[in-house]
């Protein structure tokens, strides 16, 4: 399997104080644990408000993280540098969001904590190694997958629904299934990377690595989130370009723009909330057993966010704005639907949402940088960090559609996000000069 030079790492860079830091803030940005208990324990918040214990947590990390970047001012500051020009403008257009925001309040507050979690991953990409990052990442997942195993057989009140829509679903340590199927998901398809061929790893080793391979599919089976096992299924093939040598790898351009078009196409073509089911050019069955055309409420959810879109298209609600529970102006699409969604499991709608079409716009211009930058890396040399990248970004760009994965305040992925920006955009860069040497060495060798 590939990159074999992953199995190979050496420890180096901070301290391991520093890395538990780390780890710690990781696993804290997936929700697992306290949102869990809290839930089941009858421990209710505010939606406006927000949870207090996890706002002093979160305040606590971006106090260490500022200290840690006040440590190491120049490599924080070339870091920054780093960071594509689309990401800081969409973390200025949600600051300055907060003057057309439904609740201004609300919004600077959720604009603090991106600011916050965007800082750390500055931190990340500043002070730790392409190896190092990746690890970190294998380390937070591999713990959720075995705390979450340990709740479903230990204290499966807590690790196993038993409510009336989803009774007998894991979902380990989280408070949904979905949750848990969606980390499960990007566990199994990036540690695939980290599994070398049997030669080059121990017999024990490589036991333990395939072990852990079949913990985060059972989960991910178990979950029964549909949508984390498609997003699986469809990456697992690109999986199979990426041992190819160098010369061949233009071929990983042309299976992900296939998978980008067939998988984004058909999922927008089954959650576009413009292509109603009853719409008489888009005539199907309603009666398929087994099937659920609205997707769990999604399709009727997406209709009525959509709805709200258009109410204010271009710059939207402002950040972190829409969802305030009953309150304006979620409770009225609340009342309306009679369910009350923390989000619109999409995280494009959502971003349209908050950030109108100019946020939208801005972040997918940012994704397809990156992810071009990443196959022009890929073409060129197997890397680390290019094979996880890519496999994340692909995971990123088909689980939105179903998922509110990014951005959001105090997100995992949105924390992997910025970090895999910068650190392909210093390879990128990187590259083009080692490429504009070499050009000038062959004109050069020709002259004579």
């Amino acid at each position: 399997m590939v990159p074999s030079k992953i199995s190979q790492w050496k420890e180096q860079g901070p301290a391991w104080g520093e890395k538990l830091f780390a780890i710690f803030v990781f696993f804290h940005s997936t929700g697992g644990v306290i949102p869990l208990l809290r839930k089941e324990n009858g421990i209710s918040f505010d939606p406006v408000q927000g949870d207090l214990i996890m706002q002093g947590l979160w305040f606590g990390v971006y106090l260490v993280t500022f200290f840690l970047l006040l440590s190491r001012l120049k490599q924080a500051a070339a870091g920054a540098s780093r960071l594509d020009k689309m990401i800081w403008f969409l973390l200025v257009l949600a600051l300055i969001s907060a003057t057309w925001s439904a609740s201004p309040c609300l919004t600077l507050r959720r604009t603090a904590a991106l600011l916050g979690s965007s800082a750390f991953a500055i931190y990340l990409a500043s002070c730790y190694t392409r190896q190092e990052i990746i690890r970190l990442i294998f380390w937070t997942l591999g713990l959720s997958a075995i705390l979450s195993l340990a709740f479903v057989f230990l204290v499966p009140v807590y690790g196993i629904h038993h409510d009336f829509y989803h009774n007998g679903a894991w979902r380990g340590i989280y408070d949904h299934k979905n949750i848990l199927g969606r980390f499960m998901s990007l566990a199994a398809v990036t540690w695939i990377l980290y599994i070398p061929g049997k030669a080059g790893a121990s017999t024990r080793g490589y036991i333990a690595k395939m072990v852990m391979l079949i913990i985060f599919a059972g989960l991910l089976f178990f979950s029964r989130s549909k949508t984390s096992i498609l997003v699986c299924i469809v990456l697992l093939p690109l999986l199979m370009l990426l041992p190819v040598r160098p010369g061949r790898r233009r071929q990983i351009l042309m299976v992900a723009t296939v998978v980008l078009l067939i998988g984004g196409a058909a999922f927008l073509l089954l959650h576009n909330p413009a292509l109603s089911l009853e719409h008489k050019m888009f005539k199907v069955p309603a009666d398929i057993p087994g099937f659920d055309f609205t997707l769990t409420g999604r399709t009727v959810l997406w209709q009525a966010v959509w709805d709200q879109i258009g109410q204010r298209p271009w710059l939207g609600y402002g950040f972190g704005a829409f969802w305030q529970g009953y309150g304006e102006p979620s409770g009225d699409l609340w009342r309306m639907l009679r369910w009350e969604p923390p989000n619109a499991h999409n995280g494009y709608l959502d971003l349209w949402l908050q950030l109108g079409l100019a946020g939208l716009s801005v972040f997918i211009t940012s994704l397809v940088i990156n992810l071009f930058k990443i196959l022009v890396l890929l073409n060129r040399k197997t890397e680390p960090l290019e094979c996880f990248s890519l496999i994340f970004l692909l995971f990123l760009t088909l689980g939105n559609f179903a998922e509110s994965l990014i951005p959001g305040q105090n997100s995992f992925f949105w924390i992997i996000y910025v970090c895999v920006a910068i650190k392909v955009n210093i390879a990128y860069q990187r590259a083009q000069l080692e490429g504009a040497v070499e050009k000038n060495k062959n004109r050069g060798s020709h002259s004579c």
